[in-house]
């Protein structure tokens, strides 16, 4: 498959998208390039860059580790605590 990348002046990916597979691979002529591609995996933008039409990503990236985990709500942490308080209750009703 063909991608267009957008890339810094260290060849760094800032962007990329889908190109026709009928353009040619190369320079285009809004500075950018069009390269080819097997699979989209270690396009990490901002975290890989282009060395003679290859993607490079980062070496060690998790694109995983950067993603905060959602915090509960107050509601699900309400719920949490009646839901333990309720099992306790029933943990001692049951041992009595």
């Amino acid at each position: 498959m063909k991608i267009k990348v957008w890339t810094d002046n260290n060849n760094r990916l800032l962007n990329w998208a889908y190109m026709n597979d009928s353009r040619p691979v190369g320079p285009t002529d809004d500075g950018q390039q069009i390269i080819e591609i097997d699979s989209t995996d270690g396009l990490y933008e901002n975290h890989a860059s282009i060395i003679d039409g290859q993607v490079v990503p980062d070496a060690g990236y998790d694109p995983d580790a950067g993603r905060p985990t959602p915090e509960p709500s107050p509601e699900h942490q309400m719920i949490a605590a009646l839901t333990l308080e309720v099992a306790q209750l029933k943990a001692a009703k049951s041992s009595d």
